[in-house]
């Protein structure tokens, strides 16, 4: 795994806005505006600078309401301004009251129910960026909860609306919904439709000078993973000025300065990064900033230092892949079976502890086929196969036996060793059977593809 694709991956696990993904390239933008000039980010949670907007083109009453719901977010009531925006949608201005409901959704909600319906909760202010997302069939939706569906239809009609003013600020309002929508979708066609939502409004908006700090951050992102750091930084950078202060923006300047050899500005900023995250009490993102000094410090062919922040790291996360493998990386260094043993004590991690029935075998496949994403150079391919393969006869449960022969399978495909996948194939599909549950995979599609191919 070369470090671009370490680092690509890292942040696409990071970014949790809904802007980041493997999708067709977008441009840039503009990232010469103010850092401020679409408001301050603390300023935007109680709506200030879209106010103070609306004061010059809405109808009196919709500024009303908007300056009734801007001071019961002042008192940390989200839930009681969207009630009272929603009381006053049906009147003059309606359009910004949507976009109003919109911001005031997207910046307080704490709880998405199966991608449907977002809930707000007065005396509560979320993280920026993380929210929590319920799937369970058990969890009812209740009065006073937000349509998702509704929300982002209502921000179309302003958008459209065919009024300047109105439309740039429906287009953000619309970009910071989309984005959690896509985060916490009901299924992948939504997560799509909202991803280009999103992508769309965020190019339109950075080609204006339209970008809240929060959008910035957002449009970093996509810039980093699509394109490179350079084009990333202006916008990191405008997001950080114009008040975003989350530990991620750290984190993402400390990976393009590594990107671009400023190895002590990278350790500075990493070493920022952790003390934010350790602060918030964020031991996953933690561990991935413990992961990127180990990065820096393997730049600096600091072997020794580069395993403490490995270890580090899983200390924090137990089945953070990309210190898993590269610490195994470094024990090729060593010799083949030192690196062998330490990715098979990695990777008990990721197999979990126990007998696996059908949902941890779910996580358990989950985990191991993030490790052979991160598998990219040939030796590393290797490397995993043979962690995978060996001492499997003293594995006692046949569902983890079966998982790692099928993702041998998976590896021997790679090494275009069809015949031997085929055997581990074969032998995957015998486990699952003597397992008794139902496995994660769809086996016989596997050797099916594998015989016509």
């Amino acid at each position: 795994m070369t470090r671009h694709a370490r680092l690509g991956w890292l942040l696409c696990s990071l970014l949790s806005l809904g802007a980041v993904g493997c999708r067709p390239r977008i441009p840039a933008g503009a990232a010469t505006n103010s850092a401020t000039a679409m408001g301050h980010w603390q300023a935007w949670r109680d709506l200030g600078p879209l106010v103070a907007i609306a004061k010059d083109h809405a109808p009196d009453p919709a500024v009303a309401a908007l300056e009734r719901a801007s001071a019961l977010l002042r008192d940390g009531k989200a839930a009681s301004a969207d009630r009272a925006l929603a009381d006053a949608s049906g009147g003059a201005g309606h359009h910004w009251i949507a976009v109003a409901r919109g911001d005031v959704i997207a910046l307080h909600f704490t709880l998405c129910i199966r991608g449907v319906a977002l809930r707000l909760s007065d005396g509560t202010m979320p993280s920026p960026t993380d929210r929590q997302a319920d799937y369970s069939e058990k969890t009812r939706v209740e009065p006073g909860d937000v349509s998702v569906e509704a929300t982002l239809v209502n921000l179309d009609a302003a958008v459209n609306s065919g009024e300047p003013a109105l439309s740039t600020q429906a287009r953000i309002a619309r970009a910071r919904v989309a984005g959690f929508a896509q985060q916490c979708a009901a299924n992948e066609r939504v997560a799509e439709m909202a991803q280009q939502v999103v992508e769309g409004d965020l190019a339109t908006l950075a080609a204006e000078g339209h970008l809240t700090p929060d959008l910035a951050y957002m449009w970093a992102g996509v810039q980093m993973t699509r394109f490179s750091g350079s084009a990333a930084r202006p916008f990191l950078l405008q997001a950080q000025e114009g008040g975003f202060d989350h530990p991620a923006v750290t984190f993402m300047l400390a990976a393009i300065a590594l990107e671009q050899r400023e190895l002590d500005q990278a350790e500075e900023l990493a070493k920022t990064a952790v003390a934010m995250y350790t602060q918030l009490g964020d031991r996953q993102h933690q561990a991935e900033a413990r992961f990127l000094q180990g990065e820096i410090a393997r730049a600096r062919k600091q072997p020794k230092a580069a395993r403490n922040h490995y270890e580090g790291a899983l200390e924090l996360d137990p089945t953070h892949t990309a210190s898993i493998l590269a610490r195994a990386e470094l024990d090729l260094g060593a010799d083949t079976e030192t690196a062998i043993i330490g990715l098979q004590r990695g990777m008990t991690k990721l197999m979990l502890d126990g007998a696996l029935d059908a949902e941890t075998a779910r996580i358990a496949a989950g985990n191991l086929e993030e490790l052979l994403v991160l598998a990219t150079e040939p030796h590393q391919i290797q490397l995993v196969r043979d962690a995978l393969l060996s001492r499997i006869d003293n594995e006692s449960d046949a569902m983890r036996r079966g998982l790692r022969y099928f993702f041998a399978a998976m590896l021997d495909v790679r090494l275009r060793e069809y015949q031997i996948a085929h055997g581990h194939g074969v032998l995957a599909k015998e486990e699952f059977a003597t397992s008794g549950v139902q496995p994660p995979i769809d086996i016989e599609a596997f050797l099916a593809k594998l015989g016509s191919g």
